[in-house]
């Protein structure tokens, strides 16, 4: 094996390690959005220090993920619907990116060859094909959460009050996978085709 392809392998795994660090962190992420919901929605006491420092200024945000929204009322206090839909905005897309994550793991490890599924090492697989779209249609769907809490923040909030933010990065992301496993469903059937001659 030459130093190219032992410095490609360690980065592979590396990728590997990293994807997988991504997905648990992401997935830690969706399930302490979801604690904070239900704590805040029963009305229990939380510490809310992490996100919002003693009682929100007029005007203050909270993001995550692209998705930003204004938590502070004109008058000082915490605007609880607008705090729902942010803990609501960090779950589902916290779970989504944990997806996109858990795909590009699987992809790079069966890319490898490591999978139950896997046929061999190659990248032109039809359940690579598959996974990439995945992350494509993961990406995709979390601008359309974001659109969609967005709408409801100002029906629910009211359009004067409601000051809400949509990251568009993701669709281009989407696109940019979805483009990308055409090319990679194209590579799998030309590998096919070779496979088919030999």
């Amino acid at each position: 094996m030459t130093n190219k392809e032992k410095r490609f392998e360690m980065l592979t795994k590396a990728a590997t390690v990293f994807s997988k660090l991504f997905e648990v962190g992401y997935q830690i992420l969706a399930i302490g959005m979801m604690v904070g919901l239900v704590l805040f929605v029963i009305g229990k006491s939380f510490d809310w220090g992490a996100l919002v420092r003693g009682d929100p200024e007029i005007g203050e945000q909270l993001a995550v993920n692209g998705f930003s929204i204004v938590i502070g009322n004109s008058d000082g206090t915490l605007n609880n619907a607008a705090m729902i839909i942010f803990l609501l905005a960090g779950a589902m897309s916290g779970e989504l990116m944990a997806w996109v994550f858990r795909n590009v793991n699987l992809v790079l490890r069966t890319t490898q060859g490591l999978t139950k599924f896997s046929q061999g090492k190659t990248p032109f697989q039809k359940d690579n094909v598959r996974m990439i779209r995945e992350i494509g249609i993961f990406f995709i769907s979390i601008t359309v959460v974001h659109f969609a809490l967005s709408s409801l923040a100002v029906l629910i909030i009211g359009p004067e009050m409601a000051e809400v933010s949509v990251g568009m990065g993701n669709i281009v992301a989407g696109v940019l996978m979805l483009c990308l496993s055409q090319v990679f469903a194209l590579g799998q059937k030309m590998q096919e085709d070779v496979d088919g001659l030999v």
